[in-house]
């Protein structure tokens, strides 16, 4: 079996925990994927006349499967990008607008609704003839963005059950977006609001921290409903040169508690422009460092709301 012929293919339930029928349609395009199933056994601690253990029963059963996607958009504005159903399986709300045609990304705390919100999904590993499949799933995803590099979007999948078979690779109907992704050049990078300031970087994380729990259930087959989002944590780090107190004050920024905004654009495309803002970034740590023998500063932020789910929005025009 050959690692470069793997796809991935993922679809959003229509109903939570019943795992879908995937097709070529649902597939796209994804590096380093992995899948690690979880089957913790149940130990007999019986005793007899010899030390030896007896069979263990095995009990709860669930999977991960993670991967990287470029960050990119569609090609054409007004269209969500493969990723799209990805996100919304991590906690975000999809806004499609017609004029100006654009598709925005926010964090929601909603379940449920019409069209759903917060969809569990099924996720599969096609493997050059074995197929390793997980649903009842929602997961975590994290942006890293290096300067003169393409961002990367790097997804965490946990699945309520798995299954492991043959199958062949999705062929019929398989049309991924091609779109070249922008890289992290001519960027606009902008910290704070007052008045925002242009820091020299050239690292940026953003992590949604998002706490994905399983749902215990006596009924279902492997133990767990599903897997919920049940909270998050979002933060961010970036390497900005050291500069002197009077042009910008890193260290009182921390000191005081001050929230400033973010924002960032990737790509000059229609249909291929990536806009990150971020309302409430509080700086909570900051390390020295240096880039290349110039002093830089390991900055750890938190992301907090301003009006409540909206600590961070990827807009695709």
């Amino acid at each position: 079996m050959f690692k470069s012929k793997t796809q991935l293919a993922a679809k959003i339930e229509i109903e939570e925990g019943a795992d879908e029928i995937l097709a070529g349609a649902d597939a796209l395009l994804v590096a380093n994927p992995s899948f690690k199933p979880n089957t913790p056994p149940n130990e007999r601690d019986n005793t007899s006349s010899t030390m030896s253990q007896v069979a263990a029963v095995m009990g709860l059963r669930s999977a991960t499967i993670e991967f990287d996607i470029e960050l990119k958009g569609s090609g054409t504005p007004g269209t969500p990008p493969e990723y799209g159903k990805l996100l919304q399986m991590c906690g975000f709300s999809e806004d499609i607008e017609a004029s100006p045609a654009s598709v925005t990304y926010l964090p929601t705390s909603t379940y449920g609704g019409s069209p759903v919100s917060l969809p569990s999904g099924t996720l599969a590993l096609y493997m050059d003839g074995v197929v390793k499949k997980i649903w009842g799933a929602r997961g975590d995803v994290s942006l890293k963005l290096q300067t003169g590099k393409f961002g990367v979007l790097h997804f965490v999948f946990t699945g309520a059950d798995f299954s492991v078979g043959d199958a062949e690779l999705l062929s019929a109907g398989v049309s991924y977006q091609m779109t070249k992704p922008p890289v992290f050049m001519n960027a606009n990078f902008m910290i704070d609001d007052s008045p925002p300031y242009p820091a020299i970087l050239s690292v940026l994380d953003l992590k949604m921290g998002n706490v994905v729990t399983l749902r215990d259930s006596a009924n279902a087959e492997s133990g767990y409903l599903s897997a919920i989002i049940t909270g998050r944590k979002p933060s961010m780090s970036f390497d900005p040169e050291m500069v002197i107190v009077q042009t910008y004050d890193f260290y009182g920024k921390l000191r005081s508690n001050h929230e400033g905004s973010l924002s960032t654009v990737l790509g000059a495309t229609s249909g291929n422009i990536i806009t990150i803002t971020a309302p409430k970034v509080q700086y909570v740590g900051i390390n020295p460092a240096d880039r290349g023998g110039i002093n830089t500063l390991g900055i750890d932020c938190r992301l907090n709301k301003d009006s409540g789910d909206d600590e961070l929005s990827i807009a695709l025009t």
